[in-house]
């Protein structure tokens, strides 16, 4: 069933910046909303992509598997945020599985929905290359850091990234908190290696530590362990 997704959360998505008043309509016109419950997977590595997800409300985790079992989280994906645009670009399968890390609401702009937007908007295609080349770029940096650099730099420049102001207190993604193992796979190293870390930071009195949620006591200090 068709529902309405507000103009202001279509506008402040950085690919659709560029798009005219008509070509916004339109794409409201043409989305549909799904919700999804907590751990509910949304999309599968491997499988067609049915199109462009945009987050109305909660949080995703991309994420690929290995034969092991064994998880790498890309990236979590907040309200605001899209996904999974590269099998639209190229033509392929998903390069990632997706699963709602919460409550989650998502907009849905179907495949050939989405052809049809970069058939009558040809700079899309400026605007989504520029989006393309910032990702390739962090995934370049993320490889970097696995091969040359300890978890404790790795594991601070995480937090120090992902800490937002709620009060008084400056929290490590306060709208989901990250358990161990969430931080582990982020980081591509065992949860041990992220415990150890977490409870040098402690010591250091860098962060507390509240059940999962982390309270980053220090920011100058954690940014300058991320270094």
């Amino acid at each position: 069933m068709a529902t309405t997704a507000p103009s202001s959360l279509i506008k402040s998505i950085p690919c659709f910046t560029e798009l005219g008043p008509e070509a916004i309509a339109w794409l409201i016109d043409c989305v549909r909303e799904q919700s999804f419950s907590k751990g509910q997977v949304i999309i599968l590595e491997g499988e067609s992509c049915p199109g462009l997800f945009v987050v109305k409300k909660g949080s995703v985790k991309l994420y690929r598997s290995s034969p092991k079992g064994e998880e790498q989280i890309v990236r979590i994906v907040h309200r605001g945020g899209c996904f999974e645009c590269v099998p639209l670009l190229d033509g392929g399968t998903n390069p990632v599985s997706a699963q709602a890390l919460e409550a989650t609401d998502l907009y849905l702009l179907a495949a050939a929905d989405f052809d049809a937007l970069f058939t009558q908007n040809p700079r899309l295609s400026l605007t989504f290359s520029a989006i393309m080349a910032r990702r390739l770029r962090s995934l370049v940096n993320v490889v970097g850091d696995f091969s040359v650099r300890r978890v404790s730099p790795r594991l601070a420049a995480l937090l120090y990234q992902l800490a937002e102001k709620r009060g008084e207190s400056l929290v490590v993604s306060p709208s989901v908190p990250l358990s161990q193992q969430h931080l582990a796979c982020m980081l591509g190293c065992s949860r041990q290696a992220v415990n150890s870390s977490l409870r040098k930071l402690v010591a250091d009195n860098i962060i507390r530590m509240e059940g999962h949620r982390i309270v980053v006591l220090n920011p100058e200090a954690l940014k300058r362990v991320s270094q």
